[in-house]
């Protein structure tokens, strides 16, 4: 009696949830595709829920700042984290320690977005696509510098990822972001880059550098004429930087699933999808079952690829 009572009680707090405003935490610096993504989400979920949701910026330790922060926060359904492949995959593997265990303090809602990677050279570089690219580094290993974002970001997961599967030897230059080392690659002090597709998306239209290969598994509409890498000859190789809504454990599983269908509502808005297909994003959607899934297989994915590639935080 008494479990079917508080079945009830969640129930009816669904029903009338939110009654006050929500928050959207984010690992990450305000600027940037992601950001503005994620508050173009959080201003449609505030229509619909016709309640404000309130975006909070905490960067720094690769958003472990903020999911710490969100871990410990009441699991009443008002907290919301933006979690990454960083947060709630590479992380469990590249740090010691965490103050927050990405599976059991939180609950996933759903998958938001996946941000697609691209390898890149300087229009100067004598490869004209991927196989010539590979056949170059086959025949001078360890001679070609790959510039990317930084350490231990998506791009630098992708770098070594082709480099085991292609079983080439490429060397990693990291940079603070993306902007100066596209610079350098623009200017052939580099003459490859990994990178997020949004950051690079301008330039490879503009002729400023040409792309190789995409890390998605189909070709992207905004470049259709840029072959992924399973079509260029790397079969099964697939990658995203990603983004998903978890909440923190405990929160009623009435409201993660109420949140779950206003969230998949939101990411089929107009004004959501215009600003995910002008940054190249490809929206999520599914079930908290599919995210949790999708975060178990990214976290053993990445975790073997650190490993086998010895890579460190700096």
């Amino acid at each position: 009696m008494a479990a079917m009572l508080l079945g009830a009680a969640c129930g009816a707090a669904a029903q009338s949830y939110p009654t006050r405003p929500l928050k959207l935490v984010l690992g990450f610096p305000p600027g940037g595709a992601a950001d503005g993504a994620a508050r173009q989400l959080a201003e449609q979920l505030a229509v619909q829920f016709g309640q404000p949701v309130i975006v909070e910026n905490r960067p720094g330790a690769s958003g472990n700042i903020a999911a710490a922060n969100v871990a410990r926060s009441p699991a009443d359904g008002y907290t919301l984290f933006f979690g990454t492949n960083t947060t709630h995959a590479a992380n469990a593997t590249l740090y010691p320690k965490l103050e927050f265990d990405p599976v059991k303090d939180f609950e996933p809602v759903v998958m938001t977005m996946h941000v697609w990677n691209v390898l890149a050279v300087n229009p100067d570089f004598p490869a004209k696509n991927l196989r010539e690219f590979l056949a170059q580094a086959m025949a001078r290993p360890g001679t070609i510098n790959v510039a990317t974002p930084g350490n231990a970001t998506s791009p630098h997961m992708s770098l070594e990822l082709l480099k085991t599967m292609a079983d080439v030897e490429l060397t990693h230059v990291p940079y603070k972001g993306s902007a100066f080392a596209l610079t350098n690659v623009m200017g052939g002090q580099v003459p490859a880059i990994f990178d997020n597709l949004p950051a690079s998306l301008a330039l490879i239209k503009a002729g400023k550098i040409r792309a190789l290969a995409v890390s998605s598994p189909h070709r992207l509409e905004v470049l259709p004429d840029v072959p992924t890498f399973d079509e260029a000859g790397i079969k099964g190789y697939e990658v995203s930087g990603w983004g998903a809504i978890w909440v923190p454990a405990g929160t009623p599983q009435a409201i993660v699933q109420r949140l779950n269908m206003e969230l998949n509502a939101a990411l089929k808005a107009p004004r959501v999808l215009r600003v995910m297909a002008d940054n190249a994003m490809q929206p999520g959607g599914g079930t908290a079952a599919s995210a949790a899934d999708f975060a178990r297989a990214e976290t053993i994915k990445w975790r073997d690829v650190i490993r086998r590639a010895g890579i460190q935080l700096q």
